[in-house]
């Protein structure tokens, strides 16, 4: 029997207990049609794969949920009728709205539509539940080789044979099991608290010297003009642009960086340009990091390491401080040979009953500033029966979010970024209503920033 890890049930309580599902969505552009039966091939194979599978509850404290096969199917491709050119951007929006289920089923769903200028769309959405972005682009690229179960994300754990007498044994086995693994962390993490305490208070004074506030510590010093409504639904805006892989390159090389350093760049651009920060302040930068592995049994595998670029913009002529900074933040992160509070405290949390899980996320935030760089997997995933697509997006979307849920929690930007062969392509989502209040805003943020780094931004 396979169980949920903590990461998986972060997710499955955002849905259950804090009603804002989070979902996984790959988008597929091409300029010609691609044949059904390669659509339908393709999801045949996904629907044999691991993202195809369901959550067992369990009822005995302390326990772990369980994967268990999927208890629906996922429905057939969708293939839904020609759209206009510039109806695009809605269908996309539209599909990564859809209700998917991770405890009942289906976790996820395929669909198409053809462009009537020419073309078509193709878009996978998959609970975050059941998979990470890692897992999902791993799965779509094992059914378009032909595969259902790709080399580092194993089907396992599936099996619904076993009788309720067993299930519930096992179920208890688990939970004494898990509460000595929570009270064991809690205890060394309450040692290794105690020894940096002591520690902190032996250094030397002069260690505690003054630095420059983060800008997410000293946003209320920014102006702030409300310009969403007080209250109710709000869908972040988000656009996705294209952008010769090559001019990406060569506009980082130029300034002394990497692909992921003129990422980060771009970012703090947007944000910079929305008025949110300014130049004046100090930026903590979120890095997601996939720690996949091959033959791995884990939903969501992705761990994050975090920078800091500090005042005064120097990034825009010189992109080395933040390329330094990233490699030293991932090398330390690969390196990693001390078991963190957190990891420690994990069994102790995984416990949580919903109700203390809802109290706790009330204090919860976003990051201001989250770069995705997933690098090259858009080459595997470019080709659908024997059609290239011309660019590929990749992006992950809170549902059912509101005004006051999205002020409170106190997002900036969220980007991901992908080279599939010739084209470089960048999602980016605006959390904060009123500094990102609409798509057109964000799209002119978009386009005046890569025009600050010599990019011709190409939207979709």
């Amino acid at each position: 029997m396979e169980r949920l890890t903590y990461d998986d049930d972060l997710f499955l309580r955002m849905e259950c207990v804090l009603g804002v599902p989070v979902v996984n969505q790959i988008v597929w552009r091409f300029d010609r049609p691609v044949a059904l039966d390669a659509l339908q091939s393709m999801w045949g194979l996904l629907a044999t794969g691991p993202i195809d599978r369901s959550v067992r509850r369990t009822r005995v404290p302390g326990a772990r949920d369980s994967w268990t096969a999927a208890r629906t199917p996922a429905d057939p491709i969708a293939v839904g009728s020609p759209i206009a050119r510039d109806a695009v951007d809605t269908w996309i929006e539209n599909e990564a709205a859809v209700r998917l289920d991770p405890i009942d089923g289906p976790a996820w769903r395929l669909s198409a539509t053809a462009v009537e200028s020419g073309g078509m769309i193709v878009s996978l959405v998959g609970s975050h539940v059941v998979g990470d972005g890692g897992a999902l682009t791993s799965a779509a690229a094992a059914a378009l080789s032909g595969r259902a179960v790709p080399d580092d994300f194993r089907r396992v754990g599936l099996d619904n044979s076993g009788s309720e007498a067993a299930l519930s044994g096992a179920d208890i086995a688990d939970g004494v099991g898990r509460i000595g693994a929570a009270l064991s962390g809690a205890a060394r993490a309450l040692g290794a608290t105690a020894v940096d305490t002591v520690r902190a208070r032996r250094s030397p004074a002069s260690a505690a010297e003054p630095s420059t506030p983060d800008a997410a510590d000293t946003q209320a010093d920014h102006s702030r003009v409300i310009i969403a409504p007080a209250e109710g639904p709000w869908v972040p805006s988000t656009v996705v642009v294209d952008c010769p892989a090559a001019d990406w390159s060569a506009a980082a090389a130029n300034k002394g960086g990497s692909s992921n350093s003129l990422l980060v760049a771009v970012v703090l651009g947007i944000l910079t340009g929305s008025g949110r920060i300014s130049t004046r302040d100090r930026v903590r930068v979120a890095l997601p990091v996939s720690t996949r592995t091959s033959g791995d049994r884990r939903a969501n595998a992705t761990s994050g390491v975090s920078i800091h670029v500090d005042p005064g913009a120097t990034y825009r002529d010189d992109l080395g401080g933040i390329r330094a900074s990233s490699k030293q933040a991932f090398s330390a992160q690969a390196d990693r040979r001390v078991t963190t509070t957190f990891e420690l405290l994990k069994p102790l949390m995984q416990l949580l009953p919903d109700a203390i899980v809802a109290k706790l996320a009330a204090s919860g935030s976003a990051p201001l500033c989250l770069c995705s760089n997933l690098g090259t997997r858009g080459l595997a995933l470019r080709t659908i029966g024997g059609v290239d697509a011309t660019s590929v997006a990749m992006r992950s979307i809170t549902q059912n979010t509101d005004v006051a849920l999205l002020r409170r929690t106190g997002g900036g930007v969220s980007a991901w970024w992908n080279e599939s062969g010739e084209r470089a392509t960048l999602c980016v989502t605006g959390l904060d209503p009123d500094r990102f209040p609409s798509k057109e805003h964000l799209r002119g943020l978009v386009e005046a920033e890569y025009g600050r780094w010599g990019l011709t931004p190409e939207f979709w």
